[in-house]
């Protein structure tokens, strides 16, 4: 009976996933193995989904995919069990036959797994396939104003640039294939409870005067040890210049913003008015990628990045209060960003360590970095003038340790909080711990 349902549940499975790319492309239904890999994306460890993100490149939220068809397989194959047995018992009892030895191998049995082999592979090919073919079809990125990134005076080689260029810079995001968008058919709405109030298309955002602001983004699935940070001169809005503030009905408690994709999240109204944040358009001098959330995203530096939503479509003045993607899955509704170092290099010279790297603190900025050899006593490093409010700190060091294994680094932000010295997990806020890295 096991391999009688494994093997129709098998063949199950690959017909409902035919029957949903068939209407997928027809009509444009969501796929139901995007939906279940994005799922899976979602609740993978985050140390975990960085270290098959950067193993597996472009491969990795395909195979993702096929995790949507495995998932599809076992419902499918629970369904088929529990019909088999119902139908046993429901069945009158036949007479006792004499006891056989079981069957070999059938060719169906071998037959199956092929299929789903088959399956599987095609499943990953076309998600695969589907992603380069939307990246080939995305707008370029076009001149919006000069950039040069500033001169590289200080760290001396220990410590990364300040500007991150566009094709360094992290990009996350919860999709199996992330979307296209059209900019002559796009329109960012603006709604009060899902009501429309406002539609602004593409060419209207640009006739307004854009400002620039040089703002540092770190990932909420950064590790103590991964380095999903960035800092870019982003070219945008204020949100003042779409929403008037004094016409916001009293009632609006939050000021949602949700994404093609379906990534949503909200903020509160004097946050999301303030000159703290950034309606995006444009990335170190050019128009923003599709990587990076083209036509407009939010850049939002008080937070981590899953607070910046991506190829933004509605901005959604509400009510009630509104739980975003992440705070649905458990995650906080405030993530702001804990203060932290990343120790970029160590250089041994002689008897001493020369030590670079970079700290942040959201847009409390950073008052103070300190490191050290192995547990010796804490030295103060340089640090670099900001030159913005919402960016990193640069900062290096020098140590006399000839023998030292380890090098430990801790910041103190703005308000003279330091950097927390045991590490915490990563749900439901954020990491925070002690930087540590070993000395090579």
């Amino acid at each position: 009976m096991l391999r009688r349902t494994l093997r129709r549940s098998s063949l199950a499975a690959l017909a409902v996933c035919a029957l949903n790319y068939l209407l997928f492309l027809k009509l444009g239904t969501p796929l139901a193995t995007d939906r279940i890999a994005e799922w899976i994306m979602a609740r993978t460890p985050n140390d975990q989904a960085v270290f098959l993100l950067t193993w597996l490149g472009e491969w990795a939220k395909p195979l993702a995919a096929t995790g949507g068809l495995a998932a599809i397989g076992a419902a499918t194959w629970l369904i088929a069990l529990a019909w088999e047995i119902l139908s046993a018992r429901l069945r009158r009892p036949p007479a006792a036959a004499p006891a056989v030895a079981p069957a070999g191998l059938t060719r169906r049995d071998v037959f199956t797994p092929l299929v789903m082999a088959g399956g599987t592979a095609l499943i990953a090919g076309e998600s695969f396939a589907r992603n380069r073919a939307y990246a080939a079809r995305a707008a370029e990125p076009q001149p919006l104003h000069a950039f040069t990134p500033p001169p590289d005076t200080f760290g001396e080689g220990l410590v990364r640039p300040f500007i991150t260029p566009v094709e360094a810079f992290y990009g996350m995001s919860k999709n199996t294939v992330d979307p296209v968008i059209d900019p002559r058919q796009w329109r960012l709405e603006i709604t009060l409870d899902g009501r429309p109030l406002r539609s602004i298309s593409y060419a209207e955002l640009f006739s307004l005067p854009r400002t620039q602001r040089i703002t540092t983004m770190r990932c909420v699935s950064n590790t103590l040890k991964s380095n999903l940070m960035g800092t870019a001169e982003w070219s945008g809005l204020s949100l003042r210049q779409l929403v008037d503030a004094a016409r916001i009905p009293s009632s609006v408690v939050e000021i949602a913003f949700i994404g093609t994709d379906g990534h949503d999240d909200s903020l509160a109204p004097d946050h999301a008015l303030s000159e703290d944040l950034v309606l995006a358009l444009g990335m170190n001098g050019r128009t923003l990628d599709r990587t990076h959330g083209f036509p407009a995203r939010i850049v939002a530096p008080k937070y981590y990045g899953f607070k910046s939503v991506k190829w933004l479509r509605e901005i959604r003045l509400v009510t009630r209060p509104y739980s975003g993607t992440w705070p649905q899955m458990g995650y906080t509704k405030e993530p702001v960003v804990h203060t932290g170092t990343y120790i970029d290099r160590i250089r041994r010279e002689g008897g001493r360590l020369r030590v670079g790297g970079v700290a942040y603190a959201g847009i409390r900025g950073v008052r103070r970095v300190e490191v050290r050899a192995d547990a010796g006593p804490w030295v103060e490093a340089q640090l670099e003038t900001p030159m913005a409010r919402y960016t990193w700190t640069r900062w290096k060091a020098e140590l006399d340790a000839p023998r030292a294994e380890f090098v430990q680094a801790r910041a103190q932000d703005g308000e003279g909080r330091w950097q927390a010295e045991q590490e915490k997990p990563l749900f439901p806020d954020g990491v925070a711990g002690p930087t540590i890295k070993r000395v090579s």
